[in-house]
């Protein structure tokens, strides 16, 4: 890119899942689209999260935040199940195996009151149309015997799965570059200037002029917010997650703990991905992050209580990350109120699952066709 000014309909700044899937979607539609990132492409939350596509309120949330909260939160399980069906397809549409397996997800309780507090959070969700399935003890083992004797019960989601992040946003990317979109790496935004019916982005490689900016840049969003006069609500959290070396196929479905954080699948390969959202640490001095020794305990513990075979499993990582969220949980998507033509597109603490949806939301709305009502 040389340090000259150039020239494009819209500016997508953000190289995840989200960004990378809007330029492919606006591009689709004939639109000529420039996308910058930072750093390297699916280098922050997606391509560093565990890959799970998740369907449901989140349980320890639920527990946290009350059913007042759970009803609120309610209209995004519509987004997420239309995001699912993206998944569904997207193979199909970018040619590319993305290892997407819709293999359903397991809610499962080790005592009967976690089970009452499932239900209470699934009849919420059957308000907003997401099914699901009560398994009792021996439904459990049938459908799931790898899991320990030792839980009562459990949610089925059938809708829910995995897929590999270190594929997805790149698959994209390819698609969208053959479509004539310009993607611009190791390229940050330090300002955005509003000129009239137009912006000046500056960036470390030059300016660039456009009508409409897209802000898709996950823990950056905020920051890249305050550029325009926007206030932003996006905070990064620290996280980690643990990987397995390959072990013979034990875990079919995604796997959740109503006793404490646990995501829990098997990779393709073979290796057992156990997350959760446990803390790691970041050194607020330089934002280094690093990994949490006492998450790693615990997390493991909690795993090796559901699936009592992963004790045999050798531990090969921990990576930490940030992840952006906020405090209600709901998507932020659509154009400000006060600076026409500036888009934010976020979904929050879920952004791979609802990533596709998203970037598909925000393209209708940039093209003026009807969208959902979530707005800035």
């Amino acid at each position: 890119m040389n340090a000259i000014e150039m020239e494009t309909d819209v500016l997508v700044i953000g190289g995840g899942i989200s960004g990378c899937a809007l330029a492919y979607f606006l591009a689709q539609e004939g639109l000529e689209i420039m996308l910058v990132e930072r750093s390297g492409l699916n280098s922050a939350a997606s391509g560093s999260n565990s890959g799970s596509l998740h369907g449901q309120i989140p349980h320890d949330t639920f527990l946290e935040k009350g059913e007042e909260w759970a009803h609120s939160f309610g209209p995004t399980l519509g987004l997420m199940r239309e995001s699912l069906d993206l998944w569904k397809t997207i193979e199909d549409i970018l040619d590319a195996d993305l290892e997407v397996r819709l293999v359903g997800g397991l809610l499962v309780a080790k005592t009967e009151s976690e089970m009452k507090a499932i239900n209470a959070k699934a009849v919420i969700e059957n308000k907003f149309g997401i099914e699901s399935e009560y398994l009792d003890r021996n439904d459990l083992r049938d459908i799931a015997p790898y899991i320990s004797e030792d839980m009562v019960g459990a949610m089925f989601y059938p809708d829910e799965g995995k897929a590999n992040p270190l594929l997805v946003a790149p698959a994209f990317a390819v698609q969208a570059e053959k479509l004539g979109v310009h993607i611009f790496r190791q390229t940050e935004v330090v300002g955005i200037a509003k000129e009239k019916t137009t912006f000046r982005a500056h960036t470390t490689k030059g300016a660039i002029r456009c009508h409409r900016v897209v802000n898709c840049a996950g823990i950056d969003v905020s920051r890249i917010c305050a550029m325009v006069g926007v206030e932003g609500v996006i905070k990064a959290s620290p996280i980690q997650t643990n990987v397995t070396a390959p072990i013979p196929s034990l875990i079919k479905h995604l796997v959740y703990s109503a006793s404490d954080r646990l995501t829990l699948k098997q990779t393709t390969n073979g290796s057992c991905l156990i997350g959760g959202g446990w803390p790691s640490n970041l050194d607020s001095s330089t934002d280094r992050l690093s990994v949490s020794y006492d998450s790693v305990v615990g997390n493991l513990a909690v795993a090796i209580e559901m699936v009592p075979q992963l004790e045999a499993a050798q531990l090969v990582r921990t990576w930490p990350a940030l992840v952006n969220g906020t405090d209600n949980w709901i998507p932020i998507l659509g154009e400000s109120d006060n600076v026409s033509g500036f888009f934010v597109s976020a979904f929050p603490w879920m952004g791979f699952t609802g990533g596709l949806i998203a970037a598909q939301l925000t393209a209708d709305m940039l093209m003026n066709r009807p969208a959902h009502p979530f707005t800035l």
